[in-house]
């Protein structure tokens, strides 16, 4: 299930985002977050030319993401579990157009 966004608070907003060191030119992320007892829970969603292609969420004491769902024609895929995929984002971003090569 896809964290239901109405529940949290937008927190932050970046450009050219860089996954496991890959910087992606285009890709922007607002990051949303909310308490959840202690510990504080947060959801990246992900954006290329102001669509929605992937969200990615956790808590913020975590190093990784517990999860990863991508955008497709159809609507949100199911979760996966980890961190979003470079290549699966690089492919994903290839059907909406050109793909910036990373510097």
């Amino acid at each position: 299930m896809l964290p239901d966004l109405s529940r949290f608070e937008k927190h932050r907003e970046a450009t050219d985002v860089d996954l496991d060191g890959t910087v992606l030119p285009g890709l922007s992320v607002t990051f949303h977050r909310r308490a959840a007892g202690t510990r504080t829970e947060s959801v990246g969603v992900y954006r290329y030319a102001g669509v929605q292609v992937l969200m990615a969420w956790g808590y913020v004491d975590e190093p990784h993401c517990r999860f990863t769902a991508y955008a497709g024609p159809h609507g949100w895929g199911a979760p996966r579990r980890g961190c979003p995929s470079v290549d699966a984002v690089r492919d994903l971003l290839a059907t909406l157009g050109p793909v910036p090569t990373p510097r």
